[in-house]
């Protein structure tokens, strides 16, 4: 990677940062789109702390961006034991469905994979996405 050097004007290097950060952004995002055999499901975990009892209930979406409905199977849900809930099993096209995960108020990861079985005969396989938890959730 070039260097900008360090004697150059600091609107040069300004410029040259804000290039490398955009670069660096747009890298993470196109990351998921590798990972999978074609982006054709966004996968978004977001959680909340459940004071009353103590544990993170994280909501899992899942959006098709196909043209063609799918079946969801296969699904795993990390950590072992924690299963997802109310995920429906078929997403139409366009259609954003949800589920939810409980952890522990110490388990500060949890993840979600699973393959789908398109209409169009096609099968996708290993949709995952994790969570990073970085705080802790109390018992009130």
């Amino acid at each position: 990677m070039n260097r900008v050097p360090s004697y150059a004007p600091s609107s040069v290097r300004r410029a040259a940062a804000a290039l490398a950060s955009t670069l660096v952004l747009l890298g993470l995002g196109l990351a998921p789109a590798q990972a999978s055999s074609g982006l054709t499901a966004d996968i978004r975990g977001t959680c909340v702390c459940d004071s009353t009892v103590g544990e993170w209930v994280v909501t899992w979406e899942v959006t098709n961006h196909r043209d063609v409905a799918g079946t969801i199977g296969n699904v795993r849900a990390y950590p072992a034991g924690r299963a997802i809930v109310g995920l429906p099993n078929r997403i139409e096209p366009g259609q954003t469905v949800q589920g939810t995960q409980r952890l522990r108020s110490w388990e500060y990861t949890g993840s979600i994979a699973f393959d789908v079985n398109w209409d169009d005969d096609t099968v996708t396989y290993d949709h995952t996405w994790p969570i990073y938890i970085k705080i802790t959730c109390h018992k009130a």
